[in-house]
């Protein structure tokens, strides 16, 4: 299964999850137009090959209070770019992260409260990296599915 292509049935079944997570399974197979069973194994299969990697929610951290997001682009010192690495891994702040290709190292999307906690967050990568910080102003596009 691993090596054939998804099909249309299985970008509907990850579309539909995408859009309720949270859809029993008899939804789920009713919504395709297939039997639960068959639904089942086809779901069981698009994770053994990882194109299903988990069930998550989404939230709104401004429910929590954290009314803040930016992106951190992170130059390493030479020498520090497992450090910086090790770093954003240690902050609980950066929600996603990535090794990037450019002039930078890394880009992390950092979610706090409100721009001083932002600065204390951003001073962290100091000791090992420059930097620059993009506050988010507004998201007209948030996290979606690909183009499958």
């Amino acid at each position: 299964y691993v090596t054939r292509q998804l099909d249309k049935i299985d970008r509907e079944i990850i579309a539909a999850l995408t859009e309720d997570g949270r859809m029993t399974l008899k939804e789920l197979a009713e919504q395709i137009g297939m039997a639960s069973p068959s639904v089942r194994a086809r779901l069981l299969k698009l994770e053994d090959a990882g194109a299903i990697r988990g069930y998550t929610i989404v939230i709104d951290p401004s429910v929590f209070g954290l009314g803040t997001s930016a992106y951190v682009r992170m130059n390493a010192m030479p020498g520090h770019a497992r450090k910086l690495a090790q770093l954003i891994d240690d902050t609980p702040e950066v929600v996603e992260a990535h090794q990037v290709t450019g002039e930078d190292c890394f880009l992390a999307k950092v979610v706090v409260s409100d721009v001083h906690e932002l600065k204390i967050v951003v001073d962290r990568f100091q000791s090992c990296s420059s930097s620059d910080t993009a506050i988010v102003i507004s998201s007209p596009v948030v996290r979606r599915l690909p183009k499958l």
